[in-house]
């Protein structure tokens, strides 16, 4: 019987049964690399705030739903229950249950410009919102928010810093003798750091397909000059996978 090579996917995030589970089932191996490092700050400014009132709570990425948690004290924190809590995508939303006990809204908003606008339109005018966030928060969803009239209190709760260990694994992936079939990029500020470090040497990486969680990664690639292979219509392992996938069937095709 024929041995059937699997195809090699490098995954530009911490490591994901999910992501694993997905990849695999089509014929993918995956590989890993997290390119980014998470520093929590302002843990005590964020714990006071989240004992003040407001409206709701916004938490748009795991980073910030862990530096909530760090400071959470449910017996403090109950009125939070009986408050909006809104996030993206359902990994996210399953987080904030298991590590704050809080039912999220969202979920399936797709990203931060939905999500936005969701809020909007299920929230009155003055109402307002914490929203922990990291140093290198995309100003999309604070702005329109603010725009409609809603006021956001944005705490910078974690800083985002490159991996120490981006560039050895980079040129181990680059010396392997496999290349890898395509490139996949979770984040803008993930996506900054390995372009930047292939830079700094000559690689073939740069120029296998590239592909991006969502339109804000997908566009941070294109400006460094790197065409986009595919965008997930939803950030979710699937959507991910149908993306690569869909890519590969027109390029065989179109031979």
């Amino acid at each position: 019987m024929r041995e059937v090579t699997m195809k090699k996917a490098i995954l530009f995030k911490s490591a994901s049964d999910d992501y694993v589970k997905a990849f695999t089932d089509c014929n993918y191996e995956v590989i890993f690399v997290e390119p980014l490092q998470f520093k929590y700050i302002n843990t005590e400014e964020l714990k006071e705030k989240l004992q003040q009132k407001y409206d709701g709570l916004i938490l748009t990425s795991p980073r910030a739903i862990e530096a909530v948690s760090k400071c959470w004290d449910p017996s403090k924190f109950v009125s939070w229950n009986a408050r909006k809590t809104y996030t993206v995508g359902d990994v996210s939303r399953q987080k904030i249950t298991l590590m704050l006990g809080l039912e999220a809204l969202g979920a399936t908003s797709g990203n931060a410009e939905n999500l936005a606008k969701l809020i909007c339109n299920e929230n009155p005018k003055s109402s307002k919102f914490l929203f922990p966030c990291g140093n290198l928060r995309s100003e999309t969803l604070p702005n329109t928010l603010e725009s409609a009239e809603l006021s956001v209190d944005a705490v910078v709760a974690y800083e985002t810093v490159e991996n120490e260990n981006l560039q050895q694994e980079l040129v181990e992936l680059n010396e392997s003798e496999e290349e890898p079939y395509c490139l996949v990029f979770f984040s803008p500020s993930g996506c900054e750091y390995v372009h930047r470090r292939l830079k700094t040497f000559s690689n073939k990486l740069s120029s296998i397909p590239h592909f991006a969680i969502g339109n804000s990664t997908a566009h941070k690639i294109e400006n460094f000059g790197v065409d986009i292979a595919g965008v997930a219509a939803r950030p979710k392992p699937d959507s991910v996978v149908e993306a690569v996938q869909n890519y590969f069937t027109a390029l065989t095709e179109g031979r």
